[in-house]
């Protein structure tokens, strides 16, 4: 797999004595989540959701945005990702709702099309009025995890290997926080969107 400099400076931030460069949640069975502070502009980029419209990251700009990386058809790591996010978004108040927002981006776009996507947030009972469910062409999304620092490899059809992320990021569009593992501690999570919320 070959790699840019800047994405291996980005996992490392994020994974420095947690997993490898080159290793992947699935690999490892990694049960530690690791909380780490970081400060890392992210670009623009434009994706498709669950509905097949397109979506653009740059216009929840003035939110802060909770992110994570999943696929629809993995058996461990993704289900207590994605169940925590549903967590945190019901500890959210009405009005912190309005000012917070949810995106799920796949790592496996073979299989993750907008359709099975929708079925897949409905079977974990988001509000789709703040959470957006992601895929895009591979290339694209090639780009978004490399902006995120999240390594994924494919190994079968359905079956992927990826970096655990989950992110918060903070109203100017920076990843602030990143947690690496299987499913991140939701009254953590609500602290750290919170705190941006005051600023």
């Amino acid at each position: 797999m070959k790699l840019g400099l800047a994405y291996y400076l980005v996992v490392l931030v994020l994974s420095t004595n947690l997993i490898g460069v080159e290793a992947f949640a699935h690999e490892v069975q990694q049960k530690i989540v690791e909380r780490r502070e970081v400060h890392i502009p992210l670009g623009d980029f434009t994706l498709v959701d669950q509905n097949s419209r397109e979506f653009q990251f740059s216009k929840l700009a003035g939110r802060v945005v909770v992110v994570a990386f999943a696929y629809t058809t993995c058996p461990d790591v993704c289900p207590l990702i994605t169940a925590a996010l549903r967590q945190v978004q019901s500890g959210l108040t009405k009005e912190e709702r309005k000012r917070v927002f949810f995106l799920t981006i796949t790592t496996d776009p073979e299989i993750d099309s907008p359709k099975i996507l929708a079925g897949y947030a409905k079977r974990y009972g988001a509000d789709l009025a703040t959470w957006s469910f992601l895929t895009g062409d591979p290339a694209v999304l090639q780009k978004v995890w490399k902006n995120f620092g999240v390594g994924v490899k494919r190994k079968a059809r359905g079956l992927v290997d990826h970096t655990p992320l989950t992110a918060v990021v903070d109203r100017q569009g920076r990843l602030r926080f990143a947690y690496v593992g299987p499913a991140p501690d939701v009254k953590a999570v609500l602290q750290d969107v919170r705190s941006f919320l005051v600023q």
